[in-house]
């Protein structure tokens, strides 16, 4: 979820897949400091430049985590190969074209659109923005199958409640309500389109993995930040 560090050692038992209901704060601080970062450099840097730091505090704080899942996945779906193979790749260490390709047009597009908002808008929309994908990894993780037999993601699965998806869409709805109704929509139609690319891996894949998990959360940013620029611009 994120790189930032805390001095705890929280460990990985059986309770640890109620953290999930977190998520949504988590998103909650990501977008807080993205936005602080580009307040700071909207004062001394031009908009481009700014919006080019957003993206990099973004890759910062979650360590890339993200983007690596989104490039595995790349990999995996457009190697036209059977599940098992597929899976494969998204294990190997090495990067191919497809992931290359996929992170170019993610970050362009990123910084393409932050370019697009500007202002009041831009802080709503980062604060909501993280927010919202998150929320939607708590749907992925409870309802879809785990597509390999471990993994920390399979322990999420294998723990994870149904009224985490409530908690977590309760506390989200709450967050993003209290920046602006036109938020809500937006994260509706994000959450949509995110949710038909996770019906199609899971398809592909038998299921989903912490790969695609960081695929959606991408897939999700950017959907959010090219329905905003539509609706809210």
């Amino acid at each position: 979820m994120t790189r930032i560090p805390i001095k705890a050692d929280v460990g990985f038992d059986e309770e640890f897949h109620k953290s999930i209901v977190y998520f949504p704060l988590v998103g909650l601080i990501i977008g807080a400091i993205s936005f602080i970062i580009g307040s700071l450099s909207s004062i001394i840097f031009d908009t481009f430049l700014t919006s080019i730091l957003i993206v990099a505090c973004e890759v910062i704080l979650t360590g890339g985590l993200h983007i690596d899942g989104l490039g595995d996945t790349f990999d995996a779906i457009y190697s036209n190969r059977d599940k098992e193979r597929m899976l494969e790749i998204m294990k190997d260490s090495h990067v191919g074209s497809n992931a290359v390709l996929a992170i170019i047009i993610l970050l362009l597009l990123k910084i393409a659109a932050y370019l697009e908002l500007s202002g009041e808008t831009l802080t709503w929309v980062l604060l909501t923005m993280s927010v919202a994908t998150r929320t939607f990894m708590v749907v992925f993780i409870v309802n879809f199958p785990y597509a390999r037999k471990e993994g920390i993601g399979h322990m999420f699965t294998k723990y994870a409640k149904p009224f985490y998806t409530y908690i977590a869409f309760a506390v989200c709805a709450g967050i993003i309500a209290a920046c602006g109704l036109q938020y809500l929509a937006v994260a509706g139609i994000c959450f949509t389109v995110t949710l038909i690319i996770a019906q199609y891996l899971k398809t592909q894949l038998g299921g989903l993995t912490g790969d695609t998990y960081g695929a959606l959360t991408e897939c999700g940013n950017v959907i959010y930040l090219l329905t905003a620029v539509f609706l809210l611009r």
